[in-house]
């Protein structure tokens, strides 16, 4: 069965830390991180389900995939401020859950890679998916403080992220 991939974008896919943003608070641009916007490219051509599932301003994110013509590439885009919840707030996965097509809807072929242990690692946790932490910006918590921020796996890096999928 195909693998469906949640994924989030900031200090995931890009630094947040590059972020330019307009007038508005909307980011306009933003450097990819570590060959990030290749690997999505290359998850895409291994026909992996990738849905978006981000906290942040919806214009920001169509911002940021679009530079890199990867916005119509993805077969789901949740973003809190439309889905009117933060991640882990169950409405955020949920939603995710309802984007994919009911062949492939089921949670145990459901991967949600974040840097956020509170958000994104609690999140996928508590819903009932694998949970894989992406472990390298210095910005959010390092340590497991809750039961449920413990991730099912660890990578340092999106190239890491390829090789951990062929043994799932």
């Amino acid at each position: 069965m195909k693998k469906v991939i949640f994924i989030d974008c900031g200090d995931t896919l890009v630094d947040e830390a590059t972020q330019v943003f307009d007038k508005n608070e909307n980011v306009t641009d933003v450097k990819f991180y570590e060959n990030s916007d290749k690997v999505l490219f290359k998850l895409k051509e291994l026909g992996y389900i990738i849905i978006l599932v981000a906290d942040g301003k919806d214009e920001s994110f169509r911002n940021i995939f679009k530079k890199i013509n990867f916005l119509d590439k993805f077969d789901g885009f949740v973003v809190s401020e439309n889905v009117g919840e933060l991640k882990p707030h169950p409405a955020m996965f949920e939603t995710a859950y309802n984007l994919i097509p009911d062949k492939y809807r089921n949670k145990d072929n459901i991967i949600m890679v974040g840097n956020n242990l509170r958000r994104d690692i609690k999140g996928a946790n508590n819903f009932g998916i694998t949970s894989v932490w992406m472990n390298w910006s210095p910005r959010y918590f390092h340590e497991f403080e809750e039961p449920d921020w413990k991730p099912d796996y660890e990578i340092k890096s999106p190239a890491e992220l390829l090789e951990l999928l062929k043994k799932l």
